[in-house]
């Protein structure tokens, strides 16, 4: 079973492949509560496969943030 910190860094490491996600800047901490949101209401298991199936859509809506 994993925790919440481990699926937080593991859904970071797949939405920051490309680097955009810098720590500090405001599409970090966009997506960090995003994530904890996304975490807390459905779980970290399913948190991470919602993710892993939504993940294209995810990171172009990162870029937009980053632009």
């Amino acid at each position: 079973m994993m925790d919440k910190s481990n699926a937080m860094k593991t859904i970071m490491t797949i939405l920051n492949e490309d680097g955009l996600i810098v720590p500090g800047c405001r599409a970090h901490e966009i997506v960090t509560e995003y994530i904890a949101f996304k975490i807390d209401r459905m779980g970290p298991e399913k948190a991470l496969e919602d993710v892993k199936h939504s993940k294209e859509h995810m990171v172009a809506q990162i870029h937009q943030m980053a632009i």
